[in-house]
């Protein structure tokens, strides 16, 4: 029985390539003229910036970095999210579980993370809001899902960790909690199967039957 579903933001949640790519892009013009197309930045997502440079070839300086994650994250808050929107199902599959606890397990940095969700009229729905702070391993080490299990007093037998990448699946079986992966974010089917999750949907809203199933 799960007292407890852990999902993660980007990709799970929220459908936010457009604009998480476009401000990766305003960013990375800054310090150089070769800047890739949104939906190349979009197979990334989930990953800290760093890390999404370096997997698309850049080898930034560390004023180049500096200068690249100032501008991302100013212009990323003072956008306005246009294109940012949560998944069709998501709204009312949360409002239908209601007696369950939500909390958000995300890569995102704490205050990027609580605007969003406050932007987006999601943060009612969760108890608590697992960003990245300093110090905090992210995912898909551990740390993240067992602060989140700490902050809710949840034993992780009962939770669930939903998550549309790798990471967000190998953190949750790190943690010792059932997993769910979700095929319709930035992971591939194939990727996801690989790593083996407790349980494999399509869409958000089938989350409501799993979680019937196993009560």
């Amino acid at each position: 029985m799960f007292t407890t579903v852990l999902c993660d933001l980007d990709g799970t949640l929220v459908d936010s390539r457009q604009d998480i790519g476009i401000a990766f892009q305003h960013a990375l013009q800054l310090v150089t003229a070769d800047v890739p197309d949104v939906a190349s930045i979009a197979r990334h997502i989930g990953k800290p910036l760093e890390q999404i440079l370096q997997d698309l070839g850049y080898r930034l300086r560390s004023e180049e970095l500096a200068t690249f994650l100032t501008a991302y994250r100013h212009y990323y808050a003072t956008q306005g999210l246009p294109y940012t929107r949560p998944f069709a199902d998501v709204l009312p599959t949360l409002a239908a579980l209601a007696t369950i606890t939500f909390g958000v397990v995300t890569t995102k940095e704490q205050t990027q993370a609580e605007f969003v969700l406050q932007r987006l009229q999601l943060g009612r729905f969760f108890r608590h809001i697992q960003g990245w702070q300093p110090g905090l391993r992210l995912k898909p080490a551990p740390d993240a899902v067992v602060a989140a299990l700490t902050a809710l007093r949840c034993p992780p037998q009962q939770a669930l960790m939903v998550g549309d990448t790798t990471a967000d699946i190998m953190a949750g079986k790190a943690a010792g909690v059932r997993t769910c992966a979700v095929t319709y974010g930035c992971g591939t089917r194939q990727e996801l199967q690989q790593c083996e999750p407790t349980y494999l949907i399509d869409t958000f809203g089938a989350l409501g039957a799993l979680i019937a199933r196993e009560s």
